[in-house]
């Protein structure tokens, strides 16, 4: 739990930090699931600039920043990074590669849906707990969301 403290932490200067970038910009809201989400279930804010989005995510068993860049004209995919931590599967961290598909619009209000892959870090323990037995994982994640 200690490192989802200090990870919300990091989170929060991240966000003040670039909130001076974000006020020219569009920026909006998404509620979903997956890592970029911040785990089970999350809230993650979207700040876009042309083809970019960076966001920040604040799930119930989590945390998470990500970046992702729109693909071709018709701006409905887009690939990106998102890293974090998630006391379920990645107490120590993850990060991962993303997929997203936008059947509205990259931009648009409406559901997205993707996959992540990359690297997990956890504790071999129950949830919760700290072993100090770390393992190093790969993962394959389906996320889903629906943005405002």
């Amino acid at each position: 739990m200690k490192y989802l403290l200090n990870r919300a932490g990091s989170i929060l200067l991240l966000t003040v930090s670039l909130s001076t970038f974000a006020a020219s910009d569009e920026s909006n809201w998404s509620v979903g699931h997956g890592y970029g989400s911040g785990g089970v279930i999350g809230v993650q804010y979207q700040w876009l600039q042309d083809d970019i989005k960076w966001t920040a995510a604040l799930g119930l068993v989590g945390v998470a920043i990500g970046v992702q860049h729109s693909l071709g004209e018709s701006r409905k995919h887009s690939i990106g990074l998102a890293t974090g931590v998630e006391d379920f599967t990645a107490e120590d961290g993850f990060l991962v590669a993303t997929y997203q598909y936008y059947p509205s619009g990259f931009a648009k209000a409406g559901w997205r849906l993707g996959l992540s892959a990359g690297v997990r870090r956890e504790d071999e323990a129950s949830f919760f707990a700290d072993l100090g037995e770390r393992q190093t994982k790969g993962v394959i994640a389906f996320e889903m969301g629906y943005q405002f």
